[in-house]
């Protein structure tokens, strides 16, 4: 199944680059295109054509821009297979690697999900950067193996799909689902091609929001932080307010200076805004969760 966004160009050499994969393995497939909500008056026009002339097209489109994440889960309520492919529309992910994903699962029945660890990434620097950031949140709340990729590249389970899918919060995050719903993942070598054509829709405002959904929807470690130092600045306050007091007994000319109170008063009201801030990110997923607002509505869907 491909999130698809901005990528109708393109989308007739995937399908024919994955047909032309799948056909010598021997066995049945789907390919599932979901238009989230793209744009451009491209996209969507080219799924539609796609899934009238290739029959194991099904093409989805959504009422409106939901994200990758939720695109994904619309996909994988879609899908009928015991075995789910997931990749990207840029053609990034190469689909002649998909028989290594198959072969990979296949071979161990143990395993849930084998995930494509790519031998040289071809991200911007901003975004490795923000991988790194999110697999540390994932070690230290999930106890991701230090060794273990996770891209956005995988073959996964039915068990472990239905798993995932029970899960309904509005705001998914599908590396975070994986993890929870299972350890029993591995990786296997894949090539990771650079862009052919078009842009990244993952601009750094989307990258940022993204991260944060990461570490705020995946762990209460923010707060904890918080916590923690609030508690370190509450003692440095009283070890400083000591050193002032006994400055003062003991040498009464000394005055304290305007300096110091004004980085004092700077610092603590920016920890105080910082905390609410966070607190206020927390607030606001609590309110999406609870009123209920559906994660993605179907506008229409061909095959």
């Amino acid at each position: 199944m491909v999130p698809c966004y901005r990528s109708g160009p393109w989308l007739e050499k995937l399908v024919e680059r994955v047909a032309a994969t799948m056909q010598p393995l021997g066995r049945s497939y789907e390919l599932i295109l979901v238009n989230d909500a793209s744009p451009d008056d491209v996209t969507w026009p080219a799924i539609r054509k796609l899934a009238a002339t290739h029959p194991e097209v099904i093409g989805i489109d959504l009422m409106g821009n939901v994200g990758q994440f939720r695109a994904l889960l619309c996909g994988m309520e879609e899908a009928a297979g015991d075995l789910l492919v997931t990749m990207d529309d840029d053609l990034q992910n190469p689909p002649e690697e998909i028989p290594k994903l198959i072969t990979a699962i296949e071979a161990d029945d143990e395993l849930q999900a084998v995930i494509g660890s790519y031998r040289q990434k071809r991200h911007s620097w901003f975004r490795n950067l923000g991988t790194r950031m999110v697999a540390r949140v994932y070690r230290s709340t999930y106890g991701k193996p230090d060794g273990l990729q996770t891209t956005s590249f995988r073959a996964l389970r039915r068990s472990l799909v239905d798993a995932i899918l029970a899960h309904r919060t509005v705001k998914p995050v599908i590396g975070a689902l994986i993890l929870q719903s299972t350890s029993r993942i591995a990786n296997v070598d894949v090539d990771h091609h650079p862009r052919s054509e078009g842009g990244s829709g993952w601009r750094l405002g989307r990258l940022m929001g993204a991260t944060i959904d990461n570490v705020v929807n995946a762990s209460t470690a923010p707060l904890r932080f918080v916590s923690l130092a609030g508690i370190v600045i509450a003692l440095f306050s009283f070890a400083l307010a000591l050193f002032y007091l006994l400055q003062g007994f003991f040498n009464p000319t000394v005055v304290a200076g305007f300096p110091t109170t004004v980085v004092l008063i700077i610092f603590f009201g920016g920890s105080i805004l910082a905390a609410i801030g966070l607190l206020g990110e927390y607030v606001i997923r609590i309110v999406t969760e609870v009123t209920g607002a559906p994660r993605y509505v179907v506008r229409e869907r061909v095959d």
